[in-house]
């Protein structure tokens, strides 16, 4: 159970912010304590009278028991101070068992004395009917404030003497629970009967529990859960208990990567620090960049290759040092949980590993899964994020199903990224048909979406040259006029063509970028894929139009007949299907050709002035 020994451990190191919200509002939870919206607010004088109540909702921590915190669906167990009304006041059998509770540590605080006067007093109901509260809903829950002079902190749930005071009481009744060896900790310890439920705010995980020993029943009465009772598993402290599930909760809220039912978190095991994000693209890696988006591109752009690569290294080391990398001694740690069903969390993936090896995992993962991609005209080269790699293979999100593809992709691509496994050829198969239809991606017009299409485009070849990575064969990020590749020569033709239509079309309208139709390279791309020589032959004839109003279209030809000479003898006139290599072909030709454009565009301006 190392996974569960580290999340103890972080929450050791967490200390000094335990209780405090950070920016965003996730706190990470006291000992004993846990989460809950209240409805009412009671404000009680310093002679435990009645003042006023208001009706406003407000998360608050509160006191909680083990039972209480886990098991008030199959019985009465009372929080030892905020509670519902059913609690405090309409029902008799659960009355009785918060006053007995309450009584029994009151004596520890004055405030909370002062509350428990007041509840046994009775006047609860009358006093909120006076203040135009209804109290027909029993499970309308009510917290506490006592106003005494001098004293700032009015609001119980505010006043950390009453927290302190909760813990002295409830350490002292453990005590008087089974001591055993705790096997999360190595320590003898009193030994938790209930578990924490509720690790995230999701619905779908709100009661589901990740160590369960006498499980649930469903509505047909079948009983899930392999142990009936604490003791027939092995043991682990109310206090590791506690701490472990406190501080899961606290990262999955504050930096977790969640999709339905399933959390992924991956944190540093000695200060709690948010590791790299592991399924971010690279722009989001370059943190020592400006903070918008367009900042990050520009910092990205023009690196290629080699340089990519410094630029990612220097981005997640910090400062570039690779020295004081390798004498950082954190530990890193990612975890993945999802609901198996209504009442069950199972941890999915686990791997803790030091800094340093993340973070070399992290960059391979960038360095041999990336392509160029485009923003706002500017241009950069990234590993594409792991949701947009699932679209490429799967197609946008759509409906509930999706969720679960998605689920099982982020675990597969977890161990593709921090394992070092091989995408599935199958994966890419499906990435390249998809992008091979490009009428496919539409935007809510039905019109084609060319720029999502290309980005498509860019997340295949970054597939693409993973997947070819892993089998030992490299594809440089710059066009290779040597290769001589049978899909990737068919690749950089159907480029040719693409160009070739679409810059007569540019010339004929006088120079007007209006013209969005697409070409037939493109419109014959699906058939193209599946029978390139049949298909080349038909692309190329539609050519000569074109060809004739870019005056012969000399080095257009001449580009063509070299591509042609490229191909080993035999290859050309096969019709077998294209893999992956003829979309990195596409892309790095089409690539080429519009920067010889660009250049040829400045060079003109440069004559005109």
């Amino acid at each position: 159970m190392s996974w569960f020994c580290n999340l103890v451990d972080t929450y050791d190191r967490l200390s000094d912010i335990v209780g405090i919200p950070d920016k965003d509002g996730n706190i990470l939870l006291p000992l004993n304590h846990t989460m809950k919206i209240t409805d009412i607010c009671v404000t009680i004088s310093s002679n435990g009278s009645f003042r006023f109540a208001e009706l406003s909702k407000l998360p608050i921590i509160i006191p909680c028991t083990e039972k209480s915190s886990t098991g008030r669906t199959s019985g009465i167990a009372p929080h030892p101070l905020h509670e519902e009304l059913q609690y405090l006041a309409i029902s008799k059998h659960h009355h009785e068992e918060y006053i007995k509770q309450l009584a029994a540590w009151s004596g520890l605080h004055c405030k909370v004395k002062l509350v428990h006067k007041y509840i046994i007093g009775g006047t609860l109901i009358s006093d909120l009917h006076g203040s135009d509260i209804k109290t027909t809903n029993p499970k309308l829950f009510v917290r506490f404030s006592v106003e005494i002079p001098n004293d700032l902190t009015p609001h119980l749930w505010e006043d950390k003497t009453i927290a302190e005071a909760w813990l002295k009481y409830y350490s002292q009744q453990l005590k008087t629970r089974n001591i055993a060896l705790c096997y999360a900790t190595g320590q003898m310890a009193p030994i938790a009967i209930n578990h924490p439920s509720g690790i995230s705010r999701a619905k779908e995980r709100n009661k589901a529990k990740m160590i369960s020993y006498q499980g649930y029943k469903d509505k047909n009465y079948t009983v899930y859960g392999r142990f009936t009772k604490a003791d027939e598993a092995n043991a682990i402290s109310t206090e590791a208990s506690e701490k472990a599930h406190a501080t899961l909760k606290y990262l999955i809220e504050s930096q977790g990567y969640e999709c339905d039912t399933q959390a992924i978190v991956a944190w540093a095991i000695n200060d709690g620090n948010a590791a790299a994000n592991p399924f971010s693209d690279s722009l989001g890696l370059y943190e020592e960049t400006s903070q918008t988006d367009m900042d990050k591109i520009i910092a990205a752009q023009g690196a290629i290759d080699v340089n990519y690569a410094r630029k990612l290294r220097s981005s997640l080391v910090g400062l570039g040092s690779v020295i004081s990398l390798n004498k950082n001694t954190r530990h890193i740690a990612v975890l993945a949980v999802d609901a198996v069903d209504k009442g069950n969390i199972a941890v999915t993936y686990y791997q803790d590993m030091p800094e340093k090896d993340y973070i070399d995992r992290i960059i391979t993962w960038h360095e041999s899964c990336c392509w160029h991609f485009r923003n706002k005209g500017v241009s950069y080269i990234s590993a594409p994020s792991v949701d947009r790699i699932i679209a490429a293979v799967y197609g946008e999100p759509k409906g509930d199903n999706y969720n679960k593809i998605k689920k099982q992709a982020r675990e597969r691509l977890l161990h593709c990224i921090l394992n070092g496994e091989s995408i599935d050829y199958g994966w890419l198969s499906a990435a390249v048909c998809r992008v091979s239809n490009p009428f496919s991606y539409e935007k809510k017009d039905k019109r084609w979406d060319k720029i999502n299409w290309e980005t498509a485009i860019g997340v295949t070849c970054a597939i693409a040259k993973k997947y070819y990575a892993d089998k030992k064969e490299e594809f440089s990020l710059e066009l290779d006029k040597k290769c001589d590749n049978r899909d990737y020569l068919y690749g950089r033709l159907l480029a040719l063509a693409d160009k070739i239509e679409s810059y007569a079309r540019f010339l004929q309208t006088g120079k007007d970028d209006t013209d969005k139709r697409a070409t037939n390279a493109v419109r014959y791309m699906s058939a193209f894929a599946a029978k390139p020589f049949r298909t080349w032959r038909l692309i190329y004839d539609q050519l000569s139009p074109y060809l004739q109003r870019l005056h012969g279209g000399e080095w257009y030809q001449w580009q063509i007949d070299e591509i042609m000479s490229l191909f080993i003898e035999g290859e050309y006139e096969t019709d077998k299907p294209l893999n992956g290599k003829y979309l990195m072909g596409y892309s790095l030709q089409r690539r080429a050709l519009n920067i010889k454009n660009n250049e040829e565009v400045k060079k003109n301006v440069k004559q005109k002035d």
